[in-house]
């Protein structure tokens, strides 16, 4: 377990309404597949009370976290994705989304007819992350665009630093992170996928 999974939960949201609960989704699968949380706390490498905070939505995982929960669960990552929104999606009506990392609000902007790319928009507070670890997903482009602030966005060993206005096309089945340099600044970004991830 790294020290970056104890972080608290994500930030209260941008405008959204509405989240998806993954915490209970996580709980319910594992149930279903007759795991203790011992079992999958191990098999994913964190603390059994780690993993019962984030099956009641108490504590956020980072992303990588996140993704080998999935899984270790046999839930498709894309589900995390999944919109119930109308094919108008108001500013201030926006689904919050529940992907981990620390400091970080996730809203959904597209609607349940999208099937071939997911569109997010995030806030990072200042310091705010993905996770200590790099992850990928199982998508084909992953499109960013900062719309305030800064971040660094690591794909294997390259580092690019983006500001206001800068975007970064690149491929989510290469390892990768991001955060939030600032101590002081929000970052907020645009982020589309194509396909939705599988």
């Amino acid at each position: 377990m790294t020290n970056s999974d104890l972080a608290s939960p994500a930030a209260s949201p941008m405008a959204a309404t509405t989240s998806h609960q993954i915490g209970p989704m996580l709980r319910q699968r594992r149930k279903e597949l007759n795991l203790t949380l011992a079992q999958v706390a191990e098999s994913v490498g964190i603390a059994q009370g780690f993993l019962s905070e984030i099956e009641r939505d108490q504590a956020s995982p980072s992303v990588a976290t996140l993704i080998r929960l999935c899984d270790t669960l046999g839930i498709s990552v894309g589900s995390l994705f999944a919109s119930s929104q109308p094919l108008l999606v108001r500013a201030g009506a926006r689904e919050q989304m529940r992907y981990g990392g620390q400091a970080i609000t996730y809203e959904l902007l597209t609607s349940r007819t999208a099937h071939q790319m997911a569109s997010i928009m995030s806030q990072l507070q200042p310091g705010g992350m993905s996770g200590p670890e790099q992850h990928t997903l199982n998508a084909e482009e992953e499109f960013v665009l900062v719309l305030q602030g800064e971040m660094i966005m690591e794909i294997g060993a390259q580092e690019y630093h983006l500001f206001e206005g800068d975007a970064l096309t690149f491929d989510p089945r290469q390892k990768h992170r991001y955060l939030n340099p600032s101590k002081t600044a929000l970052c907020r970004t645009l982020c589309v996928i194509t396909p939705q991830p599988r």
